[in-house]
């Protein structure tokens, strides 16, 4: 007998439906390999990229690389570079400015040798002698000697070459670059491959960019293989192993495809002249893992729908049958995931909004694909399915032994299961960050062994850099007034004074190995009483100026006009190997350059209010020490001042000091004998509100004397005082550090945010899927279990997060949502053909829990081979998606059955069929059951199963189930046919639970 034709059989446009189906899938999956390439070559790892333009560390960072070249640096030396060794220096030194590229564009513009620069110091300018110029560069370029006693020519020295604008502006210019420095080295230097050592900001992110696609390319593939492996292990066919495996990694590469679109995108119709968002980095390399996790969950889903119509109702019409039953669970599970992925793009790091956007993306498209592709091959190519026994056995013994244990204990495992969500939950409020470029890296890769070699011979290298900004009032020739417009104008001698006192108190914070700065190459201070000498060393530092251009400059706007302020860097360099508190580095170091750069201010504010300024006349110092010492600390912003008057004046006795704190409580004799102390001053100084009422009140109204304000009623946090307009000499910090700091703390920001509005949005599209608020709340419980669980107990323990594993935390909420739409659908349908809920909840446990433990191997297993890898978040990302799939699957088959069974869920149940009245036995008169056997020939089933009911939206209503009378009756029916023949009473309960 002929049979009507399916749907995928009719014709559209003169081709079949199935064809259609077929060259759409086609036409992406070619558009797929070449963009997913050249995105892969495209990858950039700068740190400086992560945050927005409007952040002020971000702005800070700008404004300083308009200014200096300094993070666009490559250190290089090698094992037995000495300073009394070191030809092969000299000549590298020489052929990497006349470096080219395949374009012909110059790679290198600078060089500087340690051995060089102790040359500089010695003959050029400052004069110094060789172990001077030594003890300048110690830490920078010239290392510690090798043993105690050591000769200076044993010393290793290394090597800083500045990278051009065309060679840094991306990873492919930085790459082509160093391997270019490595050629030159190597094969014209005869530098031997393995004594080579290279360090930097362009090194580092090079090296993370080959760790991710090495990782990529490495175990993607040994991960495909063991997937493949335990596919087939599920299945036993190789067209369904196929087609699962194929369109999860045409998934993953569409994924990386639509990063290399959105950047042509942005560059061709947005105009941009580079692309922000269709740009590679590390943590968007992991994307492609998340696709293929979430699209291989939904084909095994599908697969085992459609496995499941083949076996009830044959091979005619199967495709469209399974599609029809699974499309509304598998569009969901993806639209769900897509809003929790898509939360991520809430953040303001990049690579995290990079990644939500793109895999909220890929999600929604795989599912799309594996829709198309699967009705396609299953419809041309239906695989041969084996053959199932007369009596099929639904679940495994354990597995039914354990919903048994948990259907009728379910207030205790509710019990349980929500405690411990809820205790190990609480932890996710004390989870911390961890972000250092070199943490993303195995510390078995060479450059992490390149940074210990450097920091073990020649010194530390993550740069922390202090701009000091002077305004161009405060600036004047050796040959004019030093005072002059109510403030203190400096020579260049005084300025770099003031850099050598900030590198010195800079170097005393524990984790900073040298400060450079321009004061490092200019001739030691001359006697700072005494004017002799200035107007020769500040001529002398002024013809230095170009040779110093890295370390002072002039300031320019933004359209690169001069404003007429001094910019004073200073590097700090500190470990990159260490694990430094960014956040409490960048205060303690405010500590240490505001107080300097308040008593600076304070002098300026005394030039203001005085008419013989600093150099006439004599001053008190009223300050409140936290002791009763006649002088104040050595190190704080008032002794700062008390040495600035007196370098000012030239005499050592122009300046005394006061303690309120030692004044407290004396008789009135003794304030009557301060009272006249203070009288015979030309001027008595007040750093804040208390110590000028206490003047006040000790010279009464009309004082003989000039009172000075230089303070407001208390220190600042930094220990200095708010005094005169701070930017006309202020402190900028900025660097990797302070924005690698403010990473930190947006990546918690941006976990905590994402994964409420994902929750936030999960839960509203629930509530729409189940039309209940209550049940969608419900269906929450599992969904979150997983994450608040794994990710509170890494909080209670302490466990940092890093930018890898952040995304984990949407892509197990998408898992877990994705296998509890499928188990709430199959309860749901049971609930439809008649059953309580617990029994619902077996119906739900025999048509889903297989393919959701199937999933977990598949995927868990696979993604477990990537603990493997080299590059640390990726090591750390299949590590957590193992643990955490393993949670989703203990909160799906464990908290989501005993809630089903319990009181909430009742929450659920479709609303026609929960019972308005009770009724009574005569009232009911169920009707008979029919039997009859149904089967098909040629489809390789021996007897079919039972049809599973539709969703109440989805599809017409299937003809109910008829049995021959020698036919087995399956569980739930036989259960329920024993019932009706017993029925003894006049009311029935409808609901076990």
């Amino acid at each position: 007998m002929s049979r009507a034709p399916t749907f995928l059989d009719r014709h559209t446009l003169g081709l079949s439906n199935w064809l259609w189906f077929a060259l759409v899938a086609t036409l992406v999956v070619a558009m797929t390999p070449r963009a997913a390439r050249r995105t892969i070559e495209s990858s950039a790892n700068r740190a400086e990229d992560w945050l927005p333009a409007s952040y002020s560390e971000s702005a800070d960072l700008a404004w300083f690389q308009r200014h200096f070249s300094g993070e666009a640096v490559v250190v290089v030396s090698w094992d037995g570079c000495t300073l009394g060794q070191n030809d092969r220096m000299r000549m590298l030194a020489a052929k990497l400015p006349k470096a080219r590229d395949a374009e012909g564009r110059q790679l290198f513009t600078r060089v500087l040798t340690g051995p060089g620069l102790v040359n500089q110091l010695m003959n050029d300018g400052p004069g110094l002698s060789r172990g001077a110029a030594i003890a300048r560069l110690e830490g920078a370029l010239v290392g510690p000697p090798p043993a105690a006693g050591a000769d200076d020519d044993e010393r290793p020295v290394g090597m800083v070459a500045a990278m051009s604008a065309a060679a840094s502006s991306d990873n492919r210019g930085m790459r082509a670059a160093l391997d270019e420095l490595e050629r030159l080295a190597t094969e014209e230097c005869g530098v031997p491959v393995a004594s080579l050592h290279v360090g930097g900001p362009p090194a580092d992110n090079v090296a993370i960019d080959r760790e991710g696609q090495r990782t990529l390319i490495r175990l993607a593939g040994l991960s495909g293989i063991v997937g493949l492996a335990l596919t087939y292990f599920c299945f036993r066919s190789l067209r369904l192993t196929g087609l699962a495996l194929g369109v999860a990694i045409a998934g993953a590469a569409l994924c990386l495809a639509m990063v290399y679109y959105a950047g042509a995108f942005e560059v061709l119709v947005l105009g941009l002249p580079s692309p922000r968002l269709g740009v590679a980095d590390a943590v968007l390399m992991s994307a492609p893992a998340v696709v293929y996790v979430l699209a291989l969950s939904g084909a095994v889903h599908l697969i085992n729908y459609y496995r499941e119509e083949r076996a009830s109702h044959g091979r005619h019409g199967a495709v469209e049958r399974a599609i029809a039953s699974a499309g509304l669970p598998c569009v969901l599970a993806a639209l769900t995931t897509a809003v929790g992925l898509v939360s991520l793009a809430t953040s303001d790091v990049l690579p995290i909004k990079k990644f939500g956007l793109f895999t909220s993306c890929a999600v929604v498209a795989s599912v799309g694909l594996l829709l198309a592709v699967s009705a396609a091959v299953l419809h041309v190519y239906p695989p041969r399915l084996p053959r199932r026994k007369k009596t099929p056995k639904r679940l495994p013994g354990w597995l039914d032994a354990w919903r048994r244990f948990v259907t009728e204990r379910h207030a205790w495992v509710s019990a349980i299961a929500l405690v411990a969500l809820a205790a190990l939950g609480g932890g996710v409020v004390r989870t911390e960050a961890n972000v250092q470029l070199l943490k993303l890296i195995d510390p078995s890769c060479d450059l992490v062994q390149d940074y210990a070699w450097f920091e073990a011979n020649l010194g530390k290298l993550v740069p922390m850099e202090v701009v000091v900004r002077l305004d161009e009032s405060r600036l004047r020739q050796p040959d004019e007034l030093a005072e002059g417009a109510h403030a203190y104008r400096m020579t260049m001698r005084e300025r770099a004074e003031l850099a050598r006192r900030l590198a010195g108190r800079i170097e005393t914070l524990e984790p900073v190995g040298r400060t450079l700065s321009a004061a490092t190459f200019l001739p030691p201070p001359g006697d700072p009483l005494g004017a002799a000498g200035d107007y020769a060393a500040s001529l002398a530092f002024e013809q230095s100026r170009d040779d110093l251009a890295e370390y002072v400059t002039r300031e320019r706007d933004a359209e690169g006009q001069p404003t007429g302020a001094e910019l004073w860097r200073l590097s700090a360099r500190l470990s990159a190997l260490d694990d430094v508190d960014y956040g409490l580095f960048v205060e303690d170091l405010r500590q240490r350059v505001e107080p300097v750069l308040s008593a600076y201010r304070a002098r300026d504010r005394m030039v203001a209010a005085t008419e013989g300024g600093c150099r006439d006349g004599r001053f008190c110092l009223l300050f409140r020490g936290e002791r009763e010492d006649q002088t104040a600390p050595a190190d704080s912003a008032e002794a700062m001042l008390v040495e600035l008057l007196r370098e000012a004046s030239g005499r050592r006795d122009a300046v005394a000091q006061g303690n309120l704190t030692r004044m407290a409580g004396s008789k009135a004799t003794e304030l009557e004998r301060l009272a006249g102390q203070l009288a015979a001053f030309d001027a008595v100084v007040c750093l804040d509100r208390r110590a000028l009422l206490k003047a006040q009140e000790l010279l009464g109204e009309d004082a003989p004397v000039t009172l000075i304000d230089c303070g407001t009623a208390s220190k600042d946090a930094s220990g200095g005082w708010e005094t005169g307009d701070a930017s006309i000499t202020r402190a900028t910090y900025t660097g990797i550090v302070p924005l690698v700091y403010k990473t930190q703390r947006q990546l918690i920001a941006s976990l905590k945010e994402s994964l409420l509005w994902a929750v936030l949005l999960i839960a509203g599209v629930m509530m729409i899927v189940l039309r209940s608020p209550m049940g969608g709340l419900v269906t929450m419980a599992p969904n979150v279990f997983p994450v608040a669980v794994v990710f509170g107990l890494m909080g209670w323990l302490g466990v940092k997060l890093d930018i890898g594993v952040m995304m984990t935390a949407s892509v197990a909420l998408g898992v877990a949502v994705d296998d509890t739409l499928h188990f709430t659908t199959w309860f749901r349908r049971g609930l439809n053909d008649g059953l309580s809920r617990p029994e619902a909840v077996r119906h739900a446990f025999e048509r889903s829990a297989v393919a959701m433990i199937q999933t977990t191997l598949i995927v868990g297993i696979g993604m477990a081979v990537f603990m493997a890898s080299t590059f640390t978040p990726t090591r750390q990302f299949g590590l957590l998606m193992m643990v955490l799939l393993s949670a989703a699957l203990v909160g799906d088959l464990v908290l989501l059955p005993a809630l089903l069974c319990g009181p909430l869920g009742k929450y659920l149940v479709p609303r026609r069929h929960r019972p308005a009245k009770i009724e009574t036995a005569e009232e009911s008169s169920p009707e008979p059951i029919a039997l009859r056997i149904v089967g098909e020939e040629g489809d390789g089933a021996e007897l079919a199963e039972p049809a599973s009911p539709e969703p109440p939206t989805a599809v017409p209503a299937v003809a109910p189930r008829v049995y021959a009378p020698d036919e087995p009756l399956e569980p739930a029916n036989a259960e329920l046919r024993n019932k009706l023949r017993n029925l003894r009473r006049p009311q029935r309960n409808e609901s076990a639970g």
